[in-house]
């Protein structure tokens, strides 16, 4: 690198954007994750000021006064609140950047599958008012696999399955290109939403925060783990009062298995519609599990299982589609070749309008 382009890349960073359902996750080529935040912003509804971001506003979910209005600016993966989303992305580069001086940055952000062009825009013009001095997207697929270390362009083909907040991204991969997708409008968040409604129905409520505790501490695919149970606080409806009850484990697992073979059907047809060669490549190179859902357990198994194809998890699957954004974005031959005016990518986008959309309502 010559020292000018050097200097740039220490003014100027190349930032990548996973702008999740759930979480945004900030990286810069070079230095690694910087800011990784919930995707949740809370306004005074008096003065209709944006008074914390992140984990702060989280923390106000299903606890705030009537003042406050908590909201979550993406929406199965695409801006709802587009005021609301560019301040979460301004603030978070800004805390991300802030010890050094600097110019606007580059940018890059990845989109779902199910995203359409007008979704795809605000994306765009969201990054743009957040600052950036360039910004452009790239398929959430695409960014996942890069960031879970695959060589995307390679021609041998590889298999993503990327388990994001609010979408699921299935994707065949081959020299660059998407050979096959699917962008299936379920997530993590279906599934706290799930165990919110199960729970109500034995008359016992309680909030998304805590369904997610569960979630993550007692969720399983396949064999059960054997875990305890867990002691949750919430609202006895038919007492009308607070109380503690304990959850099996086998309850989180039953409202999950829904959702979750969802996810494997969708694996399934993607890999039913490949060429022969593809499928040959795939015996080989394996399925690689990407997104928060990527950390259920027994899913790699499972998921190896219904499919015969040997499935992994990456490193690190939280932080993929971040990581590999900015590797894109500071890469310009792969820029181009997988960037939103790329041929390959036309070719691929046109072609999604026929693909496979599922969603997922418990």
């Amino acid at each position: 690198m010559t020292m000018l382009g050097s200097l740039r890349s220490t003014l100027s960073p190349d930032i990548g954007l996973d702008l999740g359902t759930a979480n945004t996750v900030v990286y810069e080529r070079g230095a690694g994750i910087l800011v990784s935040e919930p995707s949740v912003v809370a306004y005074d509804t008096r003065t209709d000021e944006i008074i914390a971001i992140g984990h702060a506003a989280k923390e106000m979910e299903g606890r705030a006064p009537r003042t406050i209005r908590v909201v979550r600016p993406i929406t199965l993966g695409t801006i709802s609140d587009f005021r609301a989303a560019q301040t979460l992305i301004a603030r978070l580069v800004d805390r991300a950047l802030a010890t050094r001086p600097r110019l606007a940055p580059r940018l890059v952000a990845s989109i779902p599958g199910c995203a359409t062009d007008i979704e795809c825009k605000a994306v765009e013009q969201a990054v743009r008012a957040a600052g950036a001095r360039y910004t452009t997207y790239v398929p959430q697929a695409v960014a996942a696999a890069v960031g879970a270390g695959l060589d995307v362009t390679s021609t041998r083909a590889q298999m993503i399955v990327d388990i994001g907040g609010g979408t699921t991204e299935i994707g065949v991969l081959g020299t660059a290109g998407v050979i096959r997708l699917a962008s299936l409008q379920l997530g993590g968040d279906s599934f706290d939403h799930a165990i919110v409604q199960r729970l109500r129905a034995r008359r016992f409520s309680i909030g998304l925060l805590t369904a997610e505790r569960l979630k993550i501490e007692l969720g399983y695919v396949g064999r059960q783990p054997g875990s305890p149970g867990a002691i949750v606080n919430g609202m006895d409806l038919d007492a009308a009062a607070p109380r503690g009850i304990t959850v099996d484990e086998t309850l989180i697992g039953e409202v999950m298995a829904e959702g979750v073979a969802r996810i494997l059907r969708g694996v399934c047809a993607v890999l039913e519609s490949v060429p022969p060669d593809v499928a040959s490549d795939l015996i080989e190179s394996g399925i690689t599990l990407t997104g928060g859902g990527a950390l259920i357990r027994g899913l790699a198994a499972e998921m190896g299982a219904r499919t015969q194809v040997p499935t992994v998890v990456a490193n690190d699957p939280l932080t993929c589609v971040a990581r590999g954004a900015g590797e894109i974005l500071g890469s310009p031959t792969l820029l181009d070749q997988v960037g939103p005016h790329a041929d390959r990518f036309t070719r691929w986008y046109q072609s999604l309008r026929i693909g496979m959309r599922e969603s997922y309502s418990p």
